[in-house]
């Protein structure tokens, strides 16, 4: 069973300790208790700690740059466990609506793994840092300059 635990707002790690990673094929409308409503992007990390691994659901709300992110509550401690608490967090988000794929982390290159690291919103400590998240708020900001500029001329 996976709960809300609202101490996490990312998932930081290095290569090493991720084990496993799905990511969304689609961004369904999902309502989290506490957050926006809006399309979101799922994610399944396996990650491995000081006390074992644990597998993590991580839930990015793209309109609002907000996160929420589930845990099992289990420490893992054989490849046995980690197979079926991913395939509960599987049936999860499948169950919100979204279509799952396996990144395959393990198969993929350093370079390619190192990409995932600085871009994806799972991997970010805080939401709002995500590359694309400042981008968007920075070209929010230039059109309401642009758009403030433009009514300043009448």
């Amino acid at each position: 069973m996976f709960t809300i635990d609202e101490r996490y707002r990312g998932l930081p790690a290095n290569r090493d300790q991720v084990l496993a990673m799905h990511l969304s094929l689609n961004t369904p409308h999902v309502a989290i208790p506490g957050k926006q409503a809006g399309p979101a992007q799922a994610f399944v990390v396996g990650l491995r700690g000081g006390q074992g691994a644990g597998v993590f659901v991580y839930l990015y709300l793209v309109e609002a740059g907000d996160c929420a992110v589930y845990v099992s509550g289990r420490r893992i401690q054989s490849a046995d466990e980690l197979r079926e608490d991913e395939d509960d967090a599987l049936a999860f988000v499948e169950s919100l609506g979204f279509m799952m794929d396996n990144a395959n982390w393990r198969a993929a290159s350093p370079a390619q793994q190192d990409e995932w690291l600085k871009t994806l919103p799972v991997f970010f400590r805080e939401p709002t840092l995500v590359p694309a998240v400042k981008a968007r708020a920075e070209e929010k900001r230039n059109v309401a300059t642009t758009l403030g500029r433009f009514l300043a001329a009448f």
